[in-house]
């Protein structure tokens, strides 16, 4: 077993790149790091540095081995917080960003599933476009995030992701909404649709999808979209969450259009943030119900 010394001073020996530039920041002289590193190398069995006349050069072994050090250190750093909150009978503060998708059903009810109310959790969330979640994340001021991506950027550490596809919303009453089963895009050609902003309205207008093609209704949300056709006519092309949402509250029927690009999303969190035990159990909470959704949709597939 490597010991918790030999640890520090291998991890400020690799972020030094010196003996004693590393003894410095751990108040330890220079013949007590090389006599702590030595072992350490003993222990490990070959070695993990090279001796330069300036300083030390890490071997390959000791990249390898700082990523599983790093990690560690992160489950401890994890476990000390969980054991401050529950030494102080506190259950800690939940700092979360996520789009409009996520904001109409998916976080309340994993809020609700937690007992925020009844734990006194101090709750903090943003609402905003994608691109600003993932520069709060990136800023280190939020825990948990959820946003629609077509790929993960760098300083993320994935929770979770998924693609479900977009549909057409029906309201009761239209005959799209007496019928079961997928819509292709050549279907709702003579229909009024409003586009989301992006790629969906690409697709209808590159395709000439829609009797308004020549002067097409786009909007940036699908709520926006949704509320849109209530006041304005047209079919609004939504993603799977927010058509869920809109469906158990209006009525209507929600249509899965297969050969339009799918909704791409991801849950993350800053990479190396110290999550706390109540992140960690928000987090499951929302992946649950990020996944009844999903299940909603396969059984709207296979109708």
């Amino acid at each position: 077993m490597f010991s918790q010394k030999q640890l520090e001073v291998f991890r400020a020996v690799m972020s030094t790149g010196s003996v004693s530039a590393a003894g410095r920041r751990l108040n330890l002289s220079q013949p007590s790091v090389s006599r702590i590193l030595g072992d350490l190398e003993r222990q490990f069995g070959v070695p993990l540095f090279q001796r330069k006349s300036k300083g030390v050069h890490p071997t390959p072994e000791a990249e390898a081995f700082l990523e599983e050090v790093e990690r560690n250190y992160l489950v401890l750093s994890n476990l000390e917080e969980a054991a401050a909150q529950i030494a102080r009978k506190e259950r800690g503060t939940l700092s979360i960003a996520t789009i409009t998708a996520a904001s109409l059903e998916i976080v309340p009810r994993a809020l609700e599933r937690l007992g925020v109310r009844e734990k006194q959790i101090k709750v903090s969330w943003q609402v905003k476009s994608s691109k600003w979640v993932l520069d709060f994340a990136r800023s280190g001021t939020l825990k948990t995030g959820f946003a629609n991506v077509l790929h993960m950027p760098t300083g993320m550490h994935l929770l979770f992701e998924g693609a479900v596809p977009h549909m057409v919303f029906a309201p009761e009453g239209h005959e799209l909404a007496g019928e079961a089963g997928p819509l292709l895009l050549r279907e709702l050609r003579g229909a009024p649709l409003i586009g989301l902003l992006g790629q969906v309205a690409d697709e209808l207008a590159l395709r000439n999808i829609g009797s308004n093609a020549g002067a097409p209704m786009t909007a940036e949300t699908s709520l926006a979209a949704l509320t849109l056709s209530q006041h304005c006519g047209g079919l609004p092309v939504v993603d799977a969450f927010t058509a869920h949402y809109w469906q158990q509250r209006h009525g209507g029927a929600a249509r899965i259009v297969p050969d339009l690009p799918a909704y791409r999303f991801a849950v993350f969190e800053p990479l190396g943030s110290r999550a706390s035990m109540i992140d960690r159990e928000f987090q499951a909470c929302l992946i649950d119900e990020i996944k009844r959704i999903m299940s909603w949709v396969e059984a709207q597939t296979l109708s």
